[in-house]
């Protein structure tokens, strides 16, 4: 069993590759733009790539952690690696927005972008943090909440590299930052009729024109995907920090 998701892991690594890498326009996807409620976005700064570099949670923020840099980026390891999504990877194109926010991306194309393993021991999750323009973020935001009312499953991608995802539903976000959207699903390792489940965790949170993207997989189909507590309170309050301080 753990030989068969690890190889289907690394699948779907490669896959999250391809579909950040092929980008859209500035907007491929989601529904219309519209007005943006609250100021909160109008008021913060953009995080320009080294911005955000700089604002990725350590060990001064939170004792213990570990960080990881994965992907391949064009100033590094981890480092401006997302892209606009393309809607037309996903089937349905409805589940599109939720597709795009499990690998740390959307429908727009991002300022900067960071993306990393990070945790204490034991207890970590995917971390990706993407700078949108000015209301870009909050109509991420529109655009999931809209997705989730209506996507239950969808698949990803094509031929050998194509992944599925089911049993997708909306569920309790942290209270951090200036809006948020959290839910779970669960990546078909195996299909068939013993399907191989792995649960997956994702949980989306707005800081200004900022979006923080948390995203844990468990590897044990009967147990649920946690999404470190601590390590979203430290990287929230860095992010805070970042965006109100003068340039």
């Amino acid at each position: 069993m753990s030989r068969a998701i690890g190889r289907r892991h690394l699948a779907a690594m490669a896959l999250t590759a391809i579909g950040m890498t092929a980008c859209g326009g500035k907007h491929d996807g989601g529904s219309p733009a519209g007005q943006v409620s609250g100021g909160t976005e109008h008021k913060a700064r953009v995080l320009s790539q080294q911005q955000l570099e700089d604002a990725v949670v350590d060990a001064h923020d939170l004792p213990g952690v570990q960080v990881e840099r994965i992907g391949t980026g064009t100033k590094g390891v981890g480092n401006g690696v997302i892209h606009a999504a393309r809607r037309a990877n996903t089937a349905p194109s409805l589940c599109a927005p939720v597709s795009a926010a499990v690998d740390g991306a959307s429908g727009y194309t991002p300022v900067g972008s960071v993306q990393r393993i990070a945790g204490t021991k034991g207890h970590s999750a995917t971390l990706t943090l993407v700078s949108y323009r000015s209301a870009e973020a909050s109509r991420v935001i529109r655009e999931l909440r809209t997705s989730l009312k209506s996507c239950k499953g969808y698949e990803a991608g094509a031929g050998a590299m194509k992944v599925t995802y089911d049993d997708v539903e909306a569920t309790n976000a942290p209270p951090q930052g200036d809006e948020r959207v959290a839910f779970r699903l669960k990546w078909v390792v195996e299909p068939g009729e013993d399907d191989l489940k792995s649960p997956v965790s994702v949980a989306v949170i707005r800081h200004g024109s900022t979006l923080a993207i948390y995203k844990a997989v468990s590897y044990t189909p009967r147990a649920s995907a946690n999404i470190p507590s601590d390590l979203v309170n430290a990287q929230s309050n860095v992010l805070d920090a970042a965006l109100h301080t003068p340039s």
